[in-house]
């Protein structure tokens, strides 16, 4: 019988497992570190301890449930510490807690995350046969059962909305109107926060800065494979870039829309994050090179597609699960010489990139863009309006062609009290009958509803109208209070008309 075989190319390295996983632990370990910064400066010492907490109770879940399930299976001849020692020193749970707890948000109750940890180490883990033949990401399974099961499992820990939920939520991922893309991006703080993680988010995802520098360091050192976390950002850039293109997105100061849109995507979330530590995971990514691209590729794809069409701001974390499970068909693929195969793994990588912008920009077309909400007026004419009551309680001449009014209204507290008015200051040019400034000076109305009448915006309206003609402005906002308010000020004015013969 005559044995056919290739020489494997056998490299060796200085880098062992255990110095691999040692390196990546002191960089997650590093991001946590980060986000202890942000906290403490943000919210005080409460959300540190908080967070220290809950990677307390995620490594030590792990690491118990590893001891239990080495003591019930019985594995080694002998079962005592230094088997116990050893089991751990091999399967590295305190990876997956510490990635898992840098996926969640601080607000998380420390027991959903034991739940999820514990769950995700057996199920994600121990149960496929431990480190090395898992076949999905384990904290990624984690994360999902968090997702899944316990995102009604928050304390009253408060922070304010992180970029990613604003941008799904508020924006559906996509914005056209110049106003709105302003407005979203002066909501999420603009591309420099979102660079440099100065928010709120998950515990280790907000970043991008850090965990890139990280990603190179760690990619020179061979601990991670640098083509996964290239491609796919990359990947994501090129994808969204087209959607920009191919729906208009416009400006957003001097960056058009195919550069700021791309930025965007690839900074929120856990794009960068899940990058640099989860799509490197040696375990449940393809072994060779060209299979790294296809992965990292049809990572990018899914991502994308489920933010845009779903309007879900885990398309990274479902991406990683999708492409797990795609791995072991990708190996058996690319199963060979790898010289041999590079033809075949060019046009896969193309088949994949032409589908994948296809659907994608298929995707897009039928996404309904934010639109700006209608402008909704309010005027002297309104029959609304003229059921408040008015009076002008004083008037002096200002001796330069101009007259101040001092003119209560009713408005929103006038629904409870009848005698409560609000106070407004009209100057009026009296050669031309036209309204100099509106300013209210006291405001009965309910506080942070009512009082958005003082915004500059909304007063400007008034300047400059002709007060022989009706005085119509838009609303200042959709708040039903501050409708009420609105009215009340439009209201003064139209009994500054009445004192005037209109």
């Amino acid at each position: 019988m005559k044995y056919i075989f290739n020489v494997s190319p056998n490299l060796r390295q200085k880098q062992s497992t255990q110095k691999i996983m040692l390196e990546l632990t002191i960089a997650l370990l590093i991001v946590f570190g980060f986000s202890l910064a942000y906290y403490f400066q943000a919210y005080g010492m409460d959300y540190v301890i908080r967070a220290l907490v809950l990677m307390a109770c995620s490594v030590l879940t792990a690491l118990v449930t590893e001891v239990a399930f080495a003591f019930f299976m019985k594995k080694g001849a002998k079962f005592d510490l230094k088997y116990v020692g050893k089991f751990l020193n091999s399967s590295f749970g305190w990876i997956t807690a510490i990635i898992l707890v840098l996926m969640t948000p601080i607000s998380i109750r420390p027991f959903a995350l034991i739940v999820s940890t514990f769950l995700c180490i057996l199920f994600g883990k121990l149960l496929f046969g431990g480190f090395g033949n898992n076949i999905f990401n384990p904290a990624a399974v984690g994360r999902a059962i968090i997702f899944a099961t316990f995102m009604g499992a928050t304390t009253d820990v408060v922070t304010t909305a992180t970029p990613t939920t604003t941008i799904a939520t508020e924006f559906n991922w996509l914005v056209l109107d110049s106003d709105l893309i302003t407005e979203m991006m002066d909501a999420i703080g603009g591309l420099g926060t979102l660079f440099t993680g100065w928010y709120p988010g998950a515990l280790g995802e907000t970043s991008a800065l850090l965990i890139l520098i990280l990603g190179v360091i760690l990619a020179i050192r061979k601990v991670i494979d640098w083509r996964i976390p290239t491609i796919y950002l990359g990947s994501i850039f090129v994808l969204t870039a087209a959607i920009a293109l191919f729906r208009g997105v416009g400006s957003y100061g001097n960056l058009p829309g195919f550069i700021w849109y791309p930025l965007v995507h690839v900074l929120t979330g856990g794009v960068v994050f899940g990058a640099v530590f989860m799509l490197t995971d040696p375990v449940t990514s393809p072994t060779s090179a060209q299979g790294k691209t296809i992965f990292a590729l049809g990572a990018a794809i899914i991502t994308v597609l489920i933010r845009i069409k779903a309007n879900l701001p885990e398309g990274c974390l479902y991406s990683i699960l999708m492409m797990n499970m795609l791995t072991p068909m990708i190996e058996r693929a690319l199963d060979g010489k790898q010289l041999a195969l590079r033809k075949k793994a060019a046009f896969m990588f193309g088949g994949v990139a032409i589908v994948g912008l296809g659907s994608v920009l298929l995707a897009a077309s039928a996404v309904q863009a934010k639109e700006p909400d209608p402008k909704v007026f309010v005027a002297t004419s309104d029959a609304e309006t003229q059921k408040f009551d008015a009076r002008i309680d004083a008037s002096v001449d200002n001796g330069d062609g101009t007259t101040t009014f001092t003119v209560a209204a009713q408005g929103y507290h006038s629904l409870e009290d009848a005698s409560q008015y609000n106070i407004f200051e009209i100057i009026v040019n009296t050669e031309n009958k036209t309204i100099v400034s509106v300013k209210p000076t006291t405001i009965v109305d309910t506080e942070y509803v009512g009082d958005k009448i003082l915004d500059e915006g909304f007063l400007a309206q008034f300047n400059g109208l002709d007060l022989s003609a009706d005085v119509s402005v838009e609303r200042n906002d959709a708040v039903t209070g501050a409708t009420y308010s609105a009215r009340s000020t439009v209201r003064a004015v139209q009994e500054v008309r009445s004192a005037l013969g209109y």
